[in-house]
């Protein structure tokens, strides 16, 4: 049953779910950038180790040189002067250690005797929007999970440093250029380049620049921040685009559901069904479809209904004729007569069971049908194996097709088997001796054409519609009466309304346009595209 009211559309909830996923899949894509980040990395480095090249190399000049090269210090007063003048224009932390590994100088301490001054930047006083700051409060969650996940060592610092403490910088009293990628308490990365400095081509000490990825992580914020923006607006545009295609999916749907379940036999036929002529969608199919449907169930019912009549009139003629027997055999008793009436009786008796077995037939057709389903079959087989069946019996019928023609439909082979019987055996029922029953086998583009002929008297009355009624007989007059029920052309028809088929009747004409007999034409629809 359809509920009465839905407050918010199932369909609705699921194009938003589909239509929202795939935004947040572009959001979630937006913590794991590692290639812009990795650029912004490269180039801090590249930046780090020319700054550090240059430091290096004016750090050496100023070396007092000494016959042991491993005693050689910082002494004079012009390298301590160049020296701080260096660091106080560098926006990095510098430390210089000697050969023998203690701290000589930390940018962010000391230089040399001196105390040096270190600046923080202190945040904007530019007042924020209500998205930046739902932005940042998301952010900085979603970094902090990010950084828990990291695979980067944190970086620890002592407060007595000695060149042990880093390895990048033991490596570089060896000579060798290396740089340093750690992670911060607060989530942060740290940056650095370890470099040896040399005077006269001799190690004499190192060099260690780090700044942690403040200017990174801000850029990589500011970049996020734009894509977020980009966010928003698609998320407000898939939103409207959702509710937009709900209000044209949902409400006409809503408003079929509600008309079905309104379809009340006891109600009458007062049921509309919403039309959608404008659209030319899915939609407008399914309210044809419905409606459609909805005729064929009022279609159906006035069939049982009037099946229900016909089969009532038709039983009842040979029980009134049952009833007058036994009354009349009742009332007599010569013997002679007795007999007469019990053979009666017993056609009758014969009738009515000719009869229950057609209608039982006849009523067990669709839902048979719909149980066997149809498929591809090739309608020339079909005929020659009827054929065949009857010449074994001597009934003389004359088949005829073109053998490299197509002639395949979409059905069932057992009822269209059975179209073929009811039709032959009708034409043999009227059929003049010594004459020949004659199929005709053609193939058109898009159709398949039957044609059955026979020599019997043909259409009388012009009853050329009447003879597919149920329970109509037109016998010859030297058959005895209700030798037949008159339903095997009405299942015929029936049958082929189910295939899309169509059947006329119509006489054929002989000399002096003489009626010599009927033609039976069947149009089946021909399957294209198939291969014998």
């Amino acid at each position: 049953m359809f509920r009465n009211k839905i407050s918010i559309s199932p369909l609705l909830l699921r194009l938003l779910t589909l239509n929202i996923l795939a935004l947040f899949f572009l959001l979630g894509g937006l913590f794991s950038i590692d290639r812009y980040q990795q650029t912004l990395q490269e180039n801090e480095f590249i930046k780090l180790e020319d700054e550090g090249t240059i430091l290096a190399q004016a750090i050496g000049k100023t070396i007092l040189p000494t016959e042991d090269y491993k005693s050689q210090v910082i002494i004079t007063r012009e390298a301590q002067e160049t020296i701080r003048y260096l660091l106080s224009k560098s926006r990095v932390r510098i430390r210089l250690f000697s050969y023998e590994g203690d701290l000589l100088a930390d940018s962010d301490r000391s230089v040399g005797f001196q105390t040096s001054v270190k600046s923080i930047e202190l945040p904007s006083l530019q007042e924020k929007n209500f998205i930046r700051i739902t932005y940042e409060k998301i952010y900085s969650y979603i970094s902090l999970l990010v950084a828990k996940t990291s695979k980067l060592s944190f970086y620890k610092e002592n407060t007595l440093q000695q060149a042990e403490d880093y390895d990048e910088v033991i490596k570089a009293l060896y000579g060798e250029e290396t740089r340093m990628l750690k992670r911060l308490n607060n989530g942060k990365k740290i940056l650095g380049v370890a470099l040896p400095v040399q005077s006269y081509k001799k190690i004499t000490g190192a060099i260690l620049l780090t700044f942690d990825s403040t200017n990174i992580e801000n850029k990589l914020k500011d970049f996020r921040f734009e894509v977020f923006k980009i966010f928003l607006l698609a998320l407000f545009l898939t939103i409207c685009v959702s509710i937009y295609l709900s209000a044209n999916i949902v409400k006409p749907i809503r408003k079929l559901a509600n008309a079905a379940r309104n379809i009340n036999p006891s109600d009458g036929r007062k049921v509309s069904i919403p039309q959608f002529t404008g659209r030319k969608d899915e939609i407008n199919d399914l309210a044809i479809s419905i409606k459609e449907m909805l005729n064929s169930i009022w279609n159906r019912m006035d069939a049982i209904e009037n099946f229900a009549a016909d089969v009532a009139h038709e039983i009842k003629n040979p029980l009134t004729s049952l009833k007058s027997a036994v009354d009349v055999a009742s009332n007599i008793k010569d013997k002679k007569q007795i007999n007469k009436l019990t053979k009666i009786i017993n056609e009758d008796i014969k009738r009515l069971d000719r009869l229950v077995t057609d209608i039982s037939n006849a009523s067990r057709l669709d839902a048979e049908l719909s149980r066997e389903g149809m498929k591809k079959i090739n309608i020339s087989k079909i005929l020659n194996e009827t054929v065949n069946f009857y010449n074994r019996e001597k009934k003389q019928i004359l088949f005829s097709f073109i053998k490299d023609g197509k002639y395949f439909t979409y059905g069932n082979e057992n009822r269209l088997s059975q179209v073929f019987n009811n039709i032959i055996d009708n034409a043999l029922s009227f059929n003049k001796q010594n004459k020949k029953i004659e199929i005709n086998l053609k193939s058109g583009k898009n159709n398949i054409f039957i044609e059955i002929n026979d020599y019997g008297p043909g259409i009388k009355n012009n009853s050329f519609n009447k003879i597919f009624e149920r329970f109509y007989t037109e016998r010859p007059s030297e058959e005895k009466f209700g030798q037949h029920s008159g339903l095997g052309l009405s299942i015929v028809k029936q049958i082929l309304d189910i295939h899309k088929g169509i059947i006329t009747v119509e006489n054929r004409l002989g000399k002096n346009k003489r009626i010599v007999g009927a033609k039976f034409i069947l149009t089946l629809k021909k399957l294209s595209n198939v291969t014998i």
